[in-house]
């Protein structure tokens, strides 16, 4: 099996996840970053569009879920991307992170991040 990935990172969208009040009536900025472990060998060869995943599409899919319906935990919202990415593509292993880079920690936090490791069921 091929070692290939296809990355879309600091995907950046507005959305209301979280489980604070303040977080859901006034939302923050996330970031996503996607990988996806797919065979490119074809595309690679053919140099045809058609023969790899349109990272707009990616980029789309994950944009509409971070800005969707909101989620207490960052961590069912990377499992929601996970299992949207893992129907829609040929991935055969996808990893997710999802960070608040302005999190509502008081102190000297960066972000808040969860990283999540999902493969194509058998």
């Amino acid at each position: 099996m091929s070692d290939d990935w296809i990355r879309v990172r600091k995907i950046r969208a507005y959305g209301y996840h979280g489980i604070f009040p303040e977080e859901r009536i006034l939302g923050q900025i996330f970031e996503a970053d996607v990988e996806l472990r797919v065979d490119l060998t074809r595309p690679a060869q053919s140099d045809d569009p058609a023969d790899t995943i349109d990272y707009v599409d990616v980029y789309r899919v994950v944009e509409r879920l971070l800005t969707g319906p909101p989620q207490n935990l960052l961590e069912s919202l990377a499992g929601q991307i996970a299992e949207v990415l893992l129907q829609t593509y040929p991935a055969l292993y996808v990893i997710i992170r999802i960070r608040k880079p302005g999190n509502t920690v008081s102190g000297q936090v960066g972000t808040m991040e969860v990283e999540l490791h999902r493969e194509r069921p058998a």
